[in-house]
């Protein structure tokens, strides 16, 4: 094989290869900018709640928050910093302040001398136990704090899931739809076929034409749900907006194990799991602790002092020693231990206001589960399976012109119609199942 080489010399030709080599650098561009493609993730419902607890943002925050409640409780067990001051210091002496006769000798060396000085050193002496009850405070907001994530982990957690079965069924009935454009393809070929043979009316051709239309439309409309789920579900496991998501299927639920719970079980559960409930219980014994804080801070504090005074008196190097103490003739906290004691009794009343809504929440969700299980067991599983291929009967039945357009296209809406019946019955149930284990707070399979 032989190679013909064309010289470069040739401006036109040096033209050429100067373009081709411009085009071979910018096509990784123009692929990076135009050309992206989606990250298909196929992922189990397990999967995504172990990125999701992993990758939240949220959770991240939350448990940051946990970091800095943990950080006041340092901050109230350190004592007050002691004080200390300098001050009556003369910075020089005149002639006439030396005039009397009377002089003060140097510190060391040749410093100090004529100078005179105090110095002050006091520490704070927190009576009435504050420090501890102010470390007691700072515990019980540590404990909210704590409650606070596991609050955030169960609704995020229960939105995730949702959208889990959401997109679940949403990538379900799609595929549905699908293979129902791609039957309806064929047969709109064989009937094009018919048509230029003249064996069929062109009203029927133009029909199966605009069935077409009106399946490729809600196609793009449960593509556009897809998208929607797709983007929540990214939010929430903190994936590239590049991803995209497949649902693996959803199993059946455990019927039997949905139908022996009871009422009263789950209301204890709740009562016991719920991290509202202990919010609420928490900002009750909160406000007991305030109520406690203030009432210690009633009694007035004792700041013990030492000071050193140089030339200031009769004594050249003079050192006392004293004590302060407020007196508490006006102000004794009346207001803030009103203010606190009050709060007791409001956070009584919403301990109790949460009990009747937890109490609420739970009665309903249960007889939601209920409903959902009636409708689920109305299913006729036979039928379910029979579905796809009594489809393909009537399809070749319209095939042989065995029945007309108006009786196909009947059945042909029924049979999406049904589909999306079956899987929505299902999403029904794994949502009722999922909110009874949110109101609960506690894993129901």
């Amino acid at each position: 094989m032989a190679f013909n080489f064309v010289p470069l010399s040739n401006p036109f030709v040096l033209k050429a290869y100067i373009a081709t080599f411009i085009l071979l650098l910018s096509v990784p561009f123009f692929t990076e900018v135009f050309g992206q493609t989606e990250d298909t993730l196929r992922i189990s419902q397990k999967e995504a709640e172990a990125l999701f607890l992993t990758n939240n943002f949220d959770l991240v925050a939350q448990k940051l928050s946990m970091q800095q409640a943990e950080a006041q409780i340092i901050q109230a067990k350190l004592w007050p910093n002691p004080e200390f001051s300098l001050d009556e210091v003369n910075l020089w002496t005149t002639k006439n302040q030396l005039s009397s006769g009377e002089t003060i000798p140097p510190l060391f060396g040749n410093f100090g001398k004529n100078r005179e000085f105090t110095a002050d050193l006091s520490q704070l002496i927190e009576t009435g136990g504050k420090r501890r009850k102010r470390v007691a405070l700072e515990s019980v907001s540590r404990d909210i704090a704590s409650e606070y994530f596991a609050e955030l982990v169960r609704e995020l957690k229960t939105q995730l899931r949702k959208n889990f079965f959401e997109l679940s069924y949403q990538q379900a009935y799609l595929s549905v739809l699908n293979t129902q454009l791609e039957s309806l393809d064929k047969l709109l070929i064989s009937f094009e076929k018919q048509y230029k043979k003249g064996n069929l009316a062109k009203q029927e051709v133009f029909r199966l034409k605009a069935l077409r239309i009106e399946l490729n439309q809600q196609i793009v409309e449960s593509q556009m749900e897809v998208h929607g789920v797709q983007k929540d579900l990214a939010i929430l496991l903190n994936l590239p907006a590049s991803s995209y998501l497949v649902a693996e299927t959803q199993a059946s639920p455990a019927v039997e194990s949905l139908k022996m719970l009871a009422l009263d079980q789950l209301l204890a559960t709740a009562y016991a799991n719920r991290p509202d409930g202990k919010i609420s219980l928490l900002e009750q014994k909160w406000s007991e602790k305030k109520y406690d804080l203030e009432y210690a801070l009633r009694k007035p504090d004792v700041t013990l002092g030492m000071n050193y005074d140089r030339g200031g008196n009769f004594l050249l190097n003079f050192f006392g020693f004293g004590a302060k103490i407020d007196l508490p003739v006006f102000n004794r906290n009346q207001g803030a231990i009103l203010e606190s004691k009050i709060g007791i009794e409001k956070a009584k009343v919403a301990t109790d206001q949460k009990n009747k809504v937890i109490e609420a929440e739970v009665t309903n969700t249960f007889r939601d589960l209920k409903k959902g299980l009636i409708a689920y067991e109305s299913l006729d599983a036979e039928y379910a399976a029979d579905l796809d291929q009594v489809f393909e009967t009537y399809t070749q039945y319209f095939l042989k012109r065995q029945i007309n357009m108006v009786e196909y296209l009947d059945f042909f809406d029924a049979y999406i119609s049904n589909k999306r019946t079956i899987l929505v019955t299902l999403k029904q149930l794994l949502d009722n199942r999922e909110e009874l284990s949110f109101v609960t707070a506690s894993d129901i399979n």
